[in-house]
C-alpha cells in the first residue's frame, strides 16, 4: 500500500509503474475485494484486474469509443429515467441494491433484459462503453496509503489544485483539509486512519465528484453524518447537480438524501433466478 501511495502522491508515475504499484499493492492486502471497491469509481479492466479500472489508464476519453446512453431503462419497473433526473434506490438491508447499481455500471454481470442503456441490453455491453456513464462513491470508501490530493487523483490525474478544492468544498471538507498540516498534501493514513469515519466518506464523495459523468451514484452518501453536516452536504450536492446537469442516483435509508430525488425505485429481492425484484414509486412514497 506503501508503494502505491508514494506514486499517487507524488502524481509522477507513469501509467504502467502506477498499475504495478497497485497490483503490489493487491497482494499485500488480506482481502483485495475491500480494496478494489474503491477503484470502482474510475472504471474496470477486463480479467482478473477488471476492478483496478481506470486506475491503470492516464485519464477517461473525452469522446468515449461506443459508450452506452445515459438513459436508463428498467423494464421490471416499467420505469425509464436520464440526466438530469435524480432516481432514489430504496428497500431493505441486503435486498440487493448496492447489486443493482453495480449492475448498472457493468461492475457485475446483469441478467439479459434487466438494465436497459438507452436501446442495448446492460447484459451485452462491455464495461469498456459502461465506465464513462457513471461516477461512483461507493458505500464503503476505502483509501490508499497516500496523501488527499493523491486520492482524489484516482479519479481525475490531471485534475488542478482548484478543482481538488472546489470538490472538497461541495463534500464540505474543504475547511478540515485547509486545518491539517500540509492541506492537500497531507496523509491520510492507512485507509484514512487519520481521518474520521464521516470525514472517509466525505473524502470518497469529493473523488466521484472529480469524475465527469452523466449519472452520479451515490451509496449511502450521507450515513454516519450528523445532521447537521448531512444538510450542508445535501444543500452543496444539490447545487453542484444544478450545475453540472449529471443524474443522481442515490442507495440510501436515509430521508434528507432521498427527499433530493424525482423518482424512488424499491429493491424487494434477488430471486431464484438470480434477477432483482423492482417496481416503481413516487418520490413522496420514498422520502
Amino acid at each position: 500500500m506503501g508503494v502505491a501511495g508514494a506514486a499517487l502522491a507524488a502524481g509522477a508515475g507513469s501509467p504502467a509503474l502506477t498499475a504495478l504499484s497497485m497490483l503490489a499493492a493487491v497482494a499485500t492486502v488480506e482481502s483485495a475485494g475491500t480494496l478494489l471497491n474503491a477503484l470502482r469509481q474510475n472504471g474496470a479492466v477486463k480479467a482478473a484486474v477488471q476492478r483496478l479500472g481506470e486506475l491503470l489508464d492516464e485519464e477517461a476519453p473525452a469522446s468515449p469509443i461506443a459508450a452506452g446512453s445515459p438513459s436508463l431503462r428498467l423494464p421490471g419497473a416499467d420505469l425509464t429515467v436520464a440526466p438530469p433526473q435524480r432516481l432514489a434506490i430504496i428497500g431493505p438491508s441486503g435486498a440487493g441494491k448496492t447489486t443493482l447499481i453495480e449492475r448498472m455500471m457493468g461492475l457485475r454481470p446483469a441478467s439479459p433484459g434487466e438494465i436497459l442503456h438507452g436501446e442495448a441490453d446492460a447484459a451485452a455491453l462491455g464495461v469498456e462503453a459502461l465506465r464513462p456513464l457513471f461516477a461512483y462513491a461507493p458505500q464503503q470508501a476505502v483509501l490508499l496509503t497516500a496523501s488527499v490530493r493523491g486520492n482524489l487523483r484516482l479519479a481525475a490525474p490531471s485534475a488542478s489544485d482548484d478543482d481538488l478544492w472546489a470538490a472538497l468544498e461541495d463534500a464540505a471538507l474543504a475547511d478540515r483539509i485547509r486545518a491539517a498540516p500540509g492541506g492537500l498534501d497531507a496523509p491520510v493514513g492507512e485507509n484514512g486512519a487519520r481521518l474520521s469515519g464521516g470525514e472517509r466518506r466525505r473524502l470518497g464523495l469529493a473523488r466521484a465528484y472529480l469524475r465527469p459523468a452523466p449519472w452520479l451514484v451515490l451509496d449511502e452518501p450521507t450515513e454516519g453524518l450528523d445532521a447537521a453536516t448531512e444538510a450542508q452536504v445535501l444543500e452543496r450536492l444539490c447545487a453542484r447537480l444544478h450545475h453540472s446537469g449529471q443524474g443522481l442516483i442515490v442507495v440510501s435509508h436515509r430521508p434528507a438524501p432521498l427527499a433530493l430525488c424525482d423518482a424512488a425505485l424499491t429493491v424487494s429481492a434477488i430471486g431464484a433466478d438470480g434477477r432483482i425484484q423492482i417496481s416503481a414509486r413516487p418520490r413522496q412514497a420514498a422520502a
